[in-house]
C-alpha cells in the first residue's frame, strides 16, 4: 500500500475510535495531533484536553486507536504516542510493549478496561435512544411520552440519530429488529408504560450530561491547543435554532435519579 493511501485508511480507521466519555470520534473531537505514514510504518500522536484527563480515558483511545491501525492490511508498524499527560511515559510504555492497561498501571488499575468500555456503552446507548425519540415526539405532535413504550425501531424515521441508536444497541448486543421496541433498559426490557416519563427524563439528562462534556473538552483543547480548533469536526445541532428538547426544565427527584442509574453503574471517577 503507497504511503499516501495508508495514511487516508490510518485517517478512516482512526474515525472508528472513540472517547468512551463523550461518545464521539477522536478524529471529530481534535485529539489527533499528527499521523504519519511511510513504508509501512504508521506513527500518530494524540492529545488531550488537559494533562489530567483520566488515565483510564486516555489509555483506552490510545489502545484503540493501536488496535485498529495495527488492523489496517498495509501497516506493518504501528506506534501510538500520547503527547503532555501527566501519564504520557507510563502509557506510551505499556502500548509500546503491548502490556494491557492491568501490567501497563498495576496496581492502580482498579477496572477492568472492558467493564469501563461497558459502562461507556450503555451511557452512550441511552443517550443516543433519548436522542432519536424526543425527535420522533417533535416530528409527531400527537404521540405523548407515555406511548413510546409502544414504538419499535420500525417506526423511527432512517435519519442520523437513528442510525446511531441502533450502531449503540449492536454494540451491547441488544436486538436490532425493526419490531424490537425502541425504549429499553440496558438489558434490553421494555420500560414498563407508568415508569416511561421517569426513564425518559434521566435518559435525558445523561444526553445533556455527554454533550455538555463534549463541549466543555472541545473548548479546553483550543485553549491549551489553539491550533486544534482546525481539526475539530462541527458538532451537529441537536434542536432546531431556538428550539427546547421535549421536556426541557424538568428534573428527576434524586431518590429516582440514583435508582435508575444505580444498576447501569453511572458513576465513574
Amino acid at each position: 500500500m503507497w504511503a499516501a493511501q495508508l495514511e487516508v485508511a490510518a485517517r478512516a480507521a482512526l474515525d472508528t475510535v472513540y472517547d468512551p466519555e463523550l461518545d464521539e470520534p477522536v478524529t471529530d473531537l481534535g485529539f489527533v495531533r499528527s499521523l504519519t505514514a511511510e513504508d509501512g510504518r504508521v506513527t500518530v500522536h494524540l492529545r488531550l484536553p488537559t494533562s489530567f484527563c483520566s488515565p483510564n480515558f486516555a489509555y483506552l483511545m490510545a489502545s484503540d486507536a493501536k488496535d485498529a491501525l495495527s488492523a489496517l492490511p498495509g501497516a506493518r508498524e504501528v506506534t501510538v504516542l500520547l503527547d503532555d499527560h501527566h501519564d504520557s511515559d507510563l502509557i506510551n510504555r505499556g502500548l509500546a510493549a503491548d502490556a494491557g492497561y492491568r501490567d501497563t498501571f498495576g496496581h492502580e488499575a482498579e477496572q477492568d478496561l472492558e467493564e469501563l468500555r461497558g459502562i461507556f456503552r450503555r451511557k452512550a446507548h441511552t443517550a443516543a435512544m433519548e436522542r432519536a425519540l424526543t425527535a420522533l415526539l417533535r416530528a409527531r405532535p400527537d404521540l405523548a411520552e407515555e406511548q413510546l413504550g409502544d414504538v419499535v425501531l420500525g417506526d423511527l424515521p432512517d435519519t442520523s440519530a437513528t442510525r446511531a441508536l441502533l450502531r449503540r444497541r449492536a454494540a451491547l448486543g441488544l436486538g436490532t429488529a425493526p419490531a424490537d421496541p425502541a425504549l429499553v433498559d440496558d438489558d434490553g426490557r421494555p420500560c414498563p408504560r407508568g415508569e416511561i416519563p421517569l426513564r425518559l427524563r434521566f435518559a435525558r439528562s445523561v444526553r445533556i450530561s455527554i454533550d455538555g462534556n463534549a463541549h466543555f473538552c472541545r473548548g479546553l483543547l483550543r485553549t491549551r491547543y489553539p491550533q486544534s480548533a482546525a481539526d475539530q469536526s462541527a458538532r451537529p445541532e441537536e434542536f432546531p435554532a431556538g428550539g427546547e428538547p421535549v421536556g426541557a426544565g424538568e428534573t428527576v427527584p434524586a431518590g429516582e435519579l440514583f435508582r435508575l442509574s444505580a444498576p447501569a453503574k453511572e458513576n465513574v471517577s
